[in-house]
């Protein structure tokens, strides 16, 4: 075991205060490297002295926490009694003021003894790291890691270019100011955090929007920032949360106000600035690093190291023992304390800890000369549960091989559960053929086939997912118990409703009978397997057992295992149920589909049936009408037929339609007639024509149409046929339509010699009459509608072409009488 040693180099910072116009510039010399030990005081110099040949005494010296400040814990004050000085402490800036009292200079000497007596002590158990203090005569913040000075100037509401301008036009001491370009977090810190104020700083994207370059003092041109609120940095930004964001022509740096977001970081903003915590309040002016500055060394630096845990090392143990953790310290020793009770337990790098039963926190402190004060880190010895084991365990299977030589093949995972008290569940386990292998987890053997003709005894690794593990020993034993040769057992069921010689099985019915095969009280199960192989090695089992649909159509053979639930046993295994599935009988119905209701029965008759079976016939009330292969059926509806075998298998009902229907009763009464107009029409009316299917033709038995009207039909005489579309017949009506000619022509021509009205029919009475009359309304003659008409004389003599007119009296035999009337032409 190696001890690291931290060596701590003392040093001397000199610097030359350059103050008035003396010749020779006063020196200051500043010793005070030191440890620090939290919750005490220390001196922020050991030795301090002010040489200056010239002068003996000057207005104050400064002294600050430039790097490392944690503002609310970190303190300077002065101890002692010193009547010529009075101080002030900057909490904002870090920063300890020692002057005269009343503002007059105070002595070299005076201040010499204050400076010495300046104290740094932290609130904080926790504090750690590095401390810098610097000493200057002038009121700017001085950062030893640049050496630049950093001023605050407040200007409410100046714009950035004025900024730029006014700190250019600064000097201190001789240094050329500018905005201050911030290169680093101490550079940032000092600036932003521990500055008088928030303002303006010398970045810009002005030039190009998202490139984001330093446009003042040395640094000029270098780029800081690309993009925007996601962007990204090739030096060094301090962006606060969502900056940059450009709301608006932002393209100035300026650090934030101090209540917004991230304290000292910086925003964008136009160069008028905005309103509110983003109206500018100042701008920050550097000085140094310009060329032709002249040299200077007015300030000087110190330091502190704050002893601290860099890196710890936790450890475990798999089950109650002891721990060996590790601790390395930035300087000085590492103390170790109990977590609990705060107990210094040991001194060094390493701590072993007593033998623990749990996981345990122990404490890690670093120390230099005894400190007992500081920032404790936790460093964890961790115990992890080893897994609860059975051993050694047995494992039995049956030898069903066909050799009877006490070997078999073993399934190794069951094994899982006998070995860990069934709570296999997250454990990784493997199993070998030695201690040594197993511990090792070397050589791991296949969980199955495994044949205990290789190894009677197997080791079994139980590892958890923390890497802890124990070692089982399982012995493989071979069953000498089985089933009787030859025996079976059988369930049969019959196909469901798709004949495909499958359907579900509930196997847990035969279990009782395989139990029965062996001595009770020996708390048996039984389960089932596809194959053999399978269950032997106890694989791909039946589950559930209560709802199996055999794998091979019509006839399949189950292995059965019987073992005990006590301790895995095997008892019996083998080929000893058969599944048998008796196919459902199959058959078809042939027969008339229409039965015509004045015509002969129709007969359903089975057909093709791929057995000799029992039938049922029933009508679509469920009324059974026949138990033979045929039925005669006397109206139409679903008519339906079931076959049983021999097997109680019943085929699901087969179904046929037999359509009634009938030749149409067709009459009078089934016909309106519009007529004697210009359009005449016939409507049937199909509700009384019976139970058929009916299509419609008027004056031809050929050509039918499914609409029952007809409309534009010509007066007279005519035939409607209307005809039953399955088949059974057709029916024809005379029928008349009332109308009379517009003209008629008694030219000897044989054609139009008379006229008369139209569709006169035997639903009027002969003593219906037609009176004509002349333009004047003379009577000229009365003619009987059924008769040959009148042949354009009146008294035997001819009557000129013109136009008459005529009353009709048509009377139905009901004694219902029609008037109607018209005009027509006689022409010659």
């Amino acid at each position: 075991m190696s001890k690291k040693i931290s060596v701590l180099i003392i040093f001397c910072v000199q610097a030359i205060l350059t103050y008035g116009q003396a010749n020779v510039p006063p020196t200051i010399v500043a010793d005070g490297n030191q440890m620090y030990c939290p919750l005490s005081q220390i001196n922020v110099v050991t030795n301090f002295d002010i040489i200056d040949p010239d002068d003996t005494e000057i207005e104050a010296v400064y002294i600050q926490i430039s790097t490392g400040y944690d503002m609310g814990n970190d303190l300077l004050s002065l101890t002692g009694a010193h009547p010529n000085i009075v101080t002030n402490w900057d909490a904002n800036q870090g920063k300890l003021t020692l002057s005269g009292v009343g503002g007059v200079n105070v002595s070299y000497t005076d201040l010499i003894a204050a400076v010495l007596d300046v104290v740094y002590e932290s609130t904080s158990d926790t504090v750690s790291g590095e401390k810098y203090f610097s000493f200057t005569i002038g009121d700017a913040n001085y950062l030893p890691s640049t050496g630049h000075y950093y001023q605050y100037v407040a200007d409410l509401g100046i714009t950035w270019t004025d900024a730029r301008q006014a700190a250019e036009n600064s000097t201190y001491f001789g240094l050329q100011g500018y905005l201050a370009t911030i290169t680093s977090t101490e550079e940032a810190q000092l600036t932003g955090e521990q500055a008088a104020g928030a303002g303006w700083i010398g970045g810009t994207d002005f030039e190009t929007e998202g490139v984001w370059k330093w446009a003042t003092g040395p640094e000029e041109g270098t780029v800081f920032w690309n993009g925007g609120i996601n962007g990204s940095t090739p030096n060094f930004a301090f962006w606060n949360t969502n900056e940059p964001n450009n709301q608006g022509n932002e393209d100035y740096a300026h650090i934030t106000a101090p209540d917004v977001g991230i304290t000292g970081s910086w925003n964008d903003l136009p160069n008028g600035g905005s309103i509110d915590d983003y109206e500018p309040k100042g701008y920050i002016v550097e000085y140094g690093g310009m060329p032709g500055d002249p040299i200077l060394d007015i300030s000087a630096s110190t330091m502190i190291t704050i002893p601290e845990i860099v890196s710890v090392t936790d450890n475990s143990n798999c089950g109650s023992g002891t721990v060996m953790l590790e601790a390395t310290a930035s300087s000085g020793t590492v103390i170790w304390f109990d977590a609990d009770t705060g107990v210094q337990l040991s001194v060094g790098d390493t701590f072993v800890t007593p033998v623990l039963n749990e996981t345990t926190t122990y404490l890690a402190m670093a120390s230099v000369d005894g400190c007992l004060e500081g920032n404790k880190v936790p460093v964890v010895a961790t115990i992890y549960s080893l897994p609860t084991v059975q051993s050694p365990v047995t494992l039995k299977n049956c030898d069903e091989d066909g050799v009877a030589d006490g070997f078999t093949d073993f399934n190794l995972n069951e094994l899982d559960d006998l070995v860990t008290n069934n709570n296999s569940s997250g454990f990784d386990i493997t199993y070998h053929l030695s201690q040594n292998d197993a511990e090792f987890n070397i050589n791991q053997q296949a969980a199955f086939p495994f044949n205990n003709a290789q190894s009677a005894t197997v080791y079994v690794r139980i590892e958890g997912d923390n890497g802890c593990y124990e070692v089982a020993t399982a012995n493989l034993e071979v069953s000498t118990t089985s089933f009787q040769d030859g025996f079976l057992h059988t369930i049969e069921q019959c196909d469901d409703d798709v004949a495909d010689g499958f359907n579900s099985f509930n196997l847990s019915e035969a279990s009782q009978v395989f139990l029965d095969q062996f001595p009770s009280g020996q708390n048996l199960s039984v389960h089932y397997y596809s194959s053999l192989n399978d269950a032997q090695l106890e694989q791909n089992e039946i589950l559930p057992q209560t709802n199996y649909t055999n794998q091979t159509a019509f006839l399949e053979t189950i292995y059965v295992r019987v073992e005990s639930d006590d301790n895995g046993d095997c008892f019996g295994i083998g080929p000893h149920l058969r599944l048998i599935v008796h196919p459902i009988p199959e058959f078809e119905i042939e027969g008339e589909t229409v039965y015509c209701s004045n015509g002969d029965p129709v007969v359903l008759e089975i057909v093709n049936p791929n057995g000799n079976y029992q039938y049922e016939w029933t009508d679509q009330s469920g009324t059974v009408i026949s138990n033979l292969t045929s039925v005669e059926v006397t109206s139409g509806g679903v008519y339906s037929a079931t076959a049983s075998s021999g097997f109680n298998c019943s085929s699901p009902p087969v179904t046929f339609l037999v359509l009634e229907s009938s030749v149409a009763d067709l009459d009078m009464d089934d016909i309106t007639i519009t007529d004697f107009t210009s359009n005449n029409t016939i409507t049937i009316d199909p509700s009384g024509l019976g139970v058929g299917d009916y299509e419609y033709g008027l004056n031809t038995s050929v050509y039918y149409q499914d609409e029952p009207y007809f409309d534009q039909v010509a007066p007279g005489e005519h035939i409607l046929f209307v005809r039953d579309k399955n088949g059974c017949g057709v029916a024809a009506l005379e029928i008349y339509v009332l109308g009379f000619p517009k003209f008629f022509s008694p030219n000897d021509d044989l054609y139009n010699q008379t006229w008369n009205i139209k569709g006169f029919s035997e639903s009027y009475s002969s003593r219906s009459l037609v009176h004509i009359f002349d333009r004047y309304g003379k009577h000229i003659t009365s003619i009987k509608p059924s008769g040959i008409g009148w042949d354009g004389t009146f008294k035997g003599k001819q009557l000129p072409k013109t136009d008459y007119w005529f009353i009709a009296e048509m009377i139905k035999l009901n004694g219902e009488v029609r008037t109607l009337k018209g005009h027509f032409s006689l022409l010659r």
